[in-house]
C-alpha cells in the first residue's frame, strides 16, 4: 500500500463534511485516507459508498454493496480512491514544500500571521533532521519556535515513512520546565493534529507520552497502606480527601492530584528500593504504564534534561534505557543543559539518607549476635557519618559564609578520606550481614557505597552545601572532565541533535556553548547554526537606559545603597510602578526594598524572598506595583501587558564563584582570558534572559534601566552589553523614560 496510513478514526471529520452539507446527516465514516474520507450510507436494501475530499470539497460516489464493508476489502477501495483526481490535492514533493505548505496555507486559515524566520527555522531544522546533524539555534522570543521545531519532526516523519528501510522510532523533545513540556503535550499537540487532520496532510493524531522519573508516580501499595495507617481525625480533612479521591481516581501522576502535601507525596510515590520485591510488580498501574511509555510507537516521547541525561548515562553503563530508541533529539531551553548535566554526572552523599538508611536497617529487637552485629555497624556509620560532616564544616572559613553562597570549596583531606573508608568499610559489612528482611535496602545500599567512593577519586570538584544546617548537610562532586565526558556521550552517536533557546549563543556566536557541552569533538561540517532576531519592534516600543555616574558596585558600601535607592525611586516614579527590580542577590534586594517602602508607603511594592511562591502572582494581579526579585525571575516568568512595563536591572548578573568555576578559572592562563572565555558570555546569556521578561508580544511596551556602572558609556562592558541586546531608543536621563512612557500609554497606565 505504498506506506500510506488509513486512519479509522472518523469521527471529527463525519462532522465537519455534515456540517458543510458535503454528505447526508445519516452518512457513516469508514476510514480516512490522506485527504480523503470514505462515507458510507445505508439506503435500506444497500450500503453505498463515496469518496469525499474533505479539504476541497471534491467527491465521487464509488459503489454499492449488499454488505457492509469488511476491512480485507479496504485494499481495493485504497486504490480507487488514489486514481481520483481529487486525491492528495495537497500532496508536497518534499519536506521543505510540506513546511511552506503547512505555515504559509494551513495556519493562516486558523488565524496564525506568517512569519518568514519561523519558516526558514523550521526548514533549517528538518534539514538537519534529514541529514543527521546537529542543530544550534538562537531563537528569540516571539518567533514561534516550539511550531518551527515540532512541525519539522512531523514533517520529516511523514517523509521518513517512504523510504525502503523505514524503521519507526519516536523523537526525544527534552526542556528545562515542566511548563512547556505540558505545553507541547497538552496545548501544542492536539492543536496541530487537529490542523493537519482537517487539511488532509497526516491521517491520524499525533501521539506524545511524558516521560518522568519514578519519584512522580503513585505507587498504590504505599498510598493503600499510608491511607489505611492516617487517623481521619488527626489528618487536615482537605489532604484526607486528597489522598482518598486518588485512590479512587486510580490516576498515578502525583502532578495530577490535588490537595496533597509534599510530605505525602513523598510517603506514596513509587520507590525502587520497594518495586522488585513487589507482589503486583508486573501488574501494578505504574509499570502497565511504563510498559506502554516504552514503545516506540509514539511519535513524541517528551522529558526534561535530567531524565535524558540519565538516559545517556544508563545506555553508556550497559544498563536497561529510560526511552526507546531514537535517531534524533530536540533540545529546547538547551542553555539549561549544562545545569542538568552538572547534576546527574556529579554524585552527592546527604547526611539526613545516610543516618536515615541506617535507622531503618538498624534490628529494633536484637536477639541474635548477626542482629546484635547489624545495631553495632549501622550506630558506628551514624557516627562516623556525624564526625565526616562536622569535619567538612570546619574546614569552612567564617568570612566564606553569606546568603548568596550554595556551594562551598571542599578539599578531602587524609583526615576526610580516613573517615570515608572506614564508613565504606563497615555499610559494605552491613550489607554481608543483613538478613532476609534487611535485603530491602541493597540497592539504597549500594547507592551510599557508590556515593561515598566517588569522595575517594582524585580527579574531582568537591564542594559542600548546607554547611550550617546539622542534619541537612551535602557532600558533592562533579569530574574535572565533565565537558569531555558531555562530548563523547551526546555527540559521538550517529543521530541528529536539534539545540535550541531564546539564549545559546553571545551576540550570534556559539563557542561558548560549544565549549560547554564538548562539542570539540564534532568536525565543523556536523554543526549547523542560525539565529534568528524577535520579531517584536524593540525600536519602536522599548527604550533603553543606561545609568550615568553611579557608583561601582559594593553592597557592603553605604554610599552604593543610598545612591542605587535613589535612583530606583526616581525611576519607579517615572513608570508610576509596573516594574520589575531584578537583582543578583538577596543582600541588596533587602536593603533598597527597605529604603524604597519607606519613600513609597502609599505604593504596592512586593519582595520575592527565599521560599515565597505567591509573589509573582500577586505583581500579576496588581495594577502598577513594583516587585523586587532575584533567582528564578531572571528566566522563564511570562508577564506581558502594562503590569510589567519597566524592567530595572540594579547589576549585570556575573556568576557567583563557586568550586566549579574556581575549576574552570585555572584550566585558562590568566584571568582576561578566562574572563572573555567563561564569565562575559555566562554574564550576557544571564543578562539576556532577563531582558526577555518585559517585551512578551507585538503590543507590549517598555523601559529597560540597567543601574551598573560597568555598563555606563565608559564602562568596561558598555559594547558588550550593547551588542548582546535588542536595538532600542536610548533614554540620555529620566526625563526620555517618563516622555517615552506617555507616547506609548493610555492614561489610566498613570492612574
Amino acid at each position: 500500500m505504498d506506506n500510506i496510513h488509513v486512519n479509522l478514526d472518523t469521527k471529527d471529520i463525519l462532522e465537519k463534511v455534515i456540517a458543510e452539507k458535503m454528505v447526508m446527516d445519516n452518512s457513516t465514516g469508514v476510514f480516512i485516507i490522506k485527504d480523503c474520507i470514505l462515507v458510507q450510507s445505508f439506503t435500506g436494501k444497500n450500503y453505498t459508498y463515496r469518496a469525499v475530499n474533505y479539504v476541497t470539497g471534491d467527491q465521487k460516489y464509488l459503489f454499492y454493496k449488499r454488505q457492509e464493508l469488511i476491512k480485507q476489502d479496504y485494499d481495493c477501495v485504497i486504490d480507487k480512491i488514489k486514481a481520483l483526481s481529487f486525491y492528495d490535492m495537497k500532496q508536497a514533493s518534499d519536506g521543505s514544500e510540506m513546511i511552506d505548505l503547512i505555515f504559509r496555507d494551513i495556519f493562516p486559515k486558523y488565524g496564525f500571521v506568517v512569519r518568514e524566520d519561523q519558516v526558514e527555522l523550521s526548514k533549517h531544522i528538518y534539514e538537519n533532521m534529514k541529514d543527521l546533524k546537529i542543530s544550534l539555534s538562537d531563537i528569540a522570543v516571539g518567533l514561534g519556535k516550539t511550531h518551527a521545531y515540532l512541525i519539522a519532526a512531523i514533517v520529516h516523519g511523514t517523509f521518513a515513512r517512504k523510504d525502503r528501510f523505514y524503521k519507526q522510532t519516536p523523537i526525544v523533545i527534552t526542556t528545562s520546565s515542566i511548563e512547556l513540556q505540558r505545553s507541547i503535550i497538552k496545548e501544542y499537540i492536539p492543536e496541530i493534529s487537529k490542523m493537519l487532520i482537517e487539511n488532509g496532510i497526516i491521517p491520524s493524531p499525533i501521539t506524545c507520552v511524558l516521560r518522568k522519573g519514578k519519584e512522580n508516580y503513585v505507587c498504590e501499595n504505599r498510598l493503600k497502606d499510608y491511607f489505611q495507617s492516617l487517623d481521619p481525625k488527626r489528618k487536615r480533612s482537605s489532604e484526607y480527601i486528597g489522598l482518598q479521591n486518588l485512590i479512587q481516581s486510580k490516576n498515578i501522576d502525583l502532578a495530577d492530584a490535588e490537595d496533597i502535601s509534599g510530605y505525602d507525596k513523598r510517603k506514596i510515590n513509587v520507590k525502587s528500593s520497594q518495586c522488585m520485591k513487589c507482589s503486583k510488580f508486573k501488574t501494578c498501574a505504574f509499570q502497565q504504564f511504563m510498559k506502554q511509555a516504552r514503545k516506540s510507537t509514539y511519535h513524541f516521547q517528551i522529558c526534561n534534561h535530567n531524565y535524558y541525561l540519565a538516559d545517556i548515562l544508563k545506555r553508556k553503563d550497559g544498563r536497561r534505557s529510560l526511552l526507546p530508541d531514537y535517531q534524533t533529539v530536540i533540545i529546547d531551553e538547551a542553555h539549561k543543559l549544562m545545569d542538568a548535566a552538572n547534576q546527574m554526572y556529579g554524585t552527592t552523599i546527604n547526611e539526613h539518607e545516610i543516618n536515615n538508611l541506617m535507622k531503618k536497617i538498624s534490628p529494633a529487637n536484637v536477639k541474635k549476635k548477626s542482629q546484635n552485629d547489624l545495631k553495632n555497624l549501622s550506630s558506628e556509620v551514624m557516627a562516623l557519618n556525624q564526625m565526616l560532616f562536622d569535619v567538612l564544616a570546619d574546614q569552612i572559613p567564617n568570612d566564606a559564609f553569606s546568603e548568596d553562597t550554595e556551594k562551598f570549596p571542599t578539599i578531602i583531606t587524609s583526615r576526610i578520606r580516613t573517615l570515608l573508608r572506614k564508613m565504606v568499610f563497615n555499610i559494605h559489612e552491613i550489607s554481608q550481614k543483613m538478613t532476609y528482611t534487611e535485603r530491602q535496602f541493597q540497592i539504597d545500599i549500594k547507592a551510599v557505597l557508590d556515593g561515598l567512593n566517588v569522595f575517594l577519586l582524585e580527579t574531582n570538584i568537591y564542594w559542600m552545601e548546607n554547611p550550617k544546617a546539622k542534619g541537612q548537610r551535602m557532600l558533592a562532586s562533579i569530574p574535572e572532565v565533565i565537558s569531555k565526558e558531555l562530548g563523547e556521550d551526546l555527540w559521538t552517536d550517529k543521530r541528529s541533535m536539534i539545540l535550541t533557546s531564546g539564549t545559546l549563543a553571545v551576540d550570534g556566536d556559539f563557542s561558548y556553548i560549544k565549549h560547554q557541552l564538548g562539542m570539540s569533538v564534532l568536525s565543523d561540517w556536523k554543526i549547523n547554526e542560525l539565529t534568528k532576531l524577535s520579531p517584536y519592534h524593540f525600536k519602536e516600543n522599548c527604550m533603553l537606559y543606561i545609568a550615568k555616574k553611579m557608583p561601582f558596585p559594593n553592597v557592603d558600601d553605604e554610599a552604593y545603597i543610598q545612591m542605587m535607592g535613589e535612583e530606583i525611586s526616581s525611576l519607579i516614579t517615572a513608570s508610576n510602578g509596573h516594574a520589575l527590580v531584578l537583582f543578583t542577590s538577596y543582600k541588596p534586594l533587602r536593603l533598597i526594598f527597605q529604603k524604597i517602602k519607606k519613600e513609597h508607603p502609599n505604593r504596592q511594592i512586593i519582595a520575592m524572598n527565599r521560599g515565597r511562591n505567591t509573589a509573582i502572582d500577586e505583581f500579576k494581579e496588581s495594577k502598577n506595583a513594583i516587585l523586587f526579585a532575584t533567582g528564578s525571575m531572571w528566566e522563564g516568568v511570562n508577564i506581558p501587558g502594562d503590569v510589567l512595563s519597566h524592567l530595572i536591572i540594579v547589576k549585570l548578573p556575573f556568576p557567583i564563584p563557586d568550586p566549579i568555576s574556581d575549576y574552570e578559572k585555572s584550566l585558562y592562563p590568566d584571568i582576561n582570558e578566562y574572563l572573555k572565555s567563561v564569565l562575559i558570555p555566562k554574564m550576557l546569556i544571564k543578562l539576556r534572559q532577563g531582558v526577555g521578561r518585559l517585551i512578551r508580544s507585538e503590543t507590549d511596551t517598555g523601559v529597560i534601566s540597567i543601574l551598573d556602572a560597568r555598563a555606563g558609556d565608559t564602562g568596561r562592558y558598555h559594547q558588550d552589553v550593547l551588542h548582546a541586546l535588542p536595538e532600542c531608543r536610548r533614554a540620555e536621563n529620566i526625563e526620555d523614560i517618563q516622555a517615552f512612557l506617555n507616547e506609548k500609554k493610555a492614561k489610566s497606565y498613570f492612574e
